[in-house]
């Protein structure tokens, strides 16, 4: 065993590896030493300690700054992993002794909210009614980091394919198409036949900028010869973009699910405009190097049983009505790209 090697496995403690995430986090000793009430000698004499025993520098001055070397940000990357692993095991072996079976934390894109998740969870609490499920909304770009931190430990969405990364695992669960979606008493759903142009000038719902879906429905427009919407709203809300639709004058993108369910109450109406998918199924994604708790893997089990296709039968249905209301009501003599 060299040196090094004993240093590591036989001498650091968890308190140097909070020690260096710290520094690199706070980049200053002066800040890491009020953090910790101690004087800045000791900080650095801990530091000096731990390089030495490694036999690396890993952390250099750059201005008035101290920053990880090459070295010190591949020790604090695994730091960070190995604290967030026993961050995790206190809560769990706290949780078993609490009487509590654990937790799982589920990043969820909208397209899964309403139905989906409330029926995998409600399934999940009849066997296992002592896990705490904490869920997280909100936009892939948000909750992919907080997958890989190890803040989350599955996201149910709508997941784009190059988004993902060798360390990510998914699978695909089911198809849940987009549509365009009005207020029943939008002019527009009141036309016998709707056609692209029609769309020109409304005003819009949509999703953030940075949203797979929102870059496809610029492409959608610019397909058909419209200008890109000026009256916008961005928002990821769904219980403010459902009121902005029942009560305005807006078009906004939602889930064939969705939009069926508030179609069948007379509150929305579905534009039957065919937009081309090319966003993939809903999926289930998770960190392939984490080794999930028992509770964690029972959920991801339960979510790939629930969408088996036995259980989605009605949106399978869903989705072949919608087809044929767009077939039936699109402009004549559409492209094949509108009629795909």
């Amino acid at each position: 065993m060299t040196p090094s090697e004993h240093y590591l496995f036989r001498q650091m403690k968890l308190r140097h590896l909070q020690l260096l995430v710290a520094l690199a986090d706070l980049q200053s000793v002066s800040k890491l030493a009020r953090t910790l009430h101690v004087t800045q000698p000791a900080v650095s004499k801990m530091i000096a300690e731990i390089e030495s025993g490694i036999g690396l520098v890993l952390f250099e001055r750059q201005g008035h700054a101290i920053r990880p070397t090459v070295y010190g940000e591949s020790l604090i990357r695994h730091a960070r992993e190995i604290l967030d692993r026993a961050r995790r095991s206190q809560q769990e072996l706290q949780a078993l002794h609490d009487g509590v079976d654990g937790r799982v934390d589920v990043g969820v894109l909208h397209v899964a909210a309403p139905f989906f998740m409330p029926r995998v969870i409600s399934e999940f609490k009849r066997h296992s009614p002592h896990v705490t499920i904490g869920l997280h909304e909100g936009t892939l770009d948000r909750l992919l980091p907080r997958l890989r931190a190890g803040d989350l430990d599955l996201i149910v969405g709508r997941v784009s394919a190059e988004l993902l990364r060798p360390d990510l695992s998914s699978a695909a669960l089911f198809d849940d198409p987009i549509v365009l979606a009005v207020s029943s008493r939008h002019p527009l759903a009141r036309k016998s036949k709707i056609r692209w142009v029609d769309l020109e000038d409304q005003p819009w719902i949509v999703p953030m900028s940075s949203a797979p879906m929102h870059k496809h429905l610029m492409s959608m427009l610019l397909l058909h010869g419209l200008r890109l919407p000026r009256d916008v709203i961005e928002s990821v809300i769904e219980s403010t973009n459902l009121t902005l639709l029942f009560n305005g004058t807006m078009i906004a993108l939602l889930p064939c699910s969705l939009a069926q369910h508030y179609v069948a109450r007379d509150q929305l109406h579905i534009l039957p405009l065919p937009l081309e998918e090319g966003l993939g199924p809903v999926s289930i994604v998770w960190n392939a190097q984490r080794e999930g708790s028992a509770a964690q893997n029972r959920f991801k089990q339960l979510v790939l049983d629930v969408a088996h296709p036995d259980h989605r039968r009605a949106e399978a249905q869903t989705l072949s009505d919608v087809q044929a209301g767009s077939r039936g009501g699109s402009e004549s003599g559409s492209s094949p790209a509108e009629s795909a």
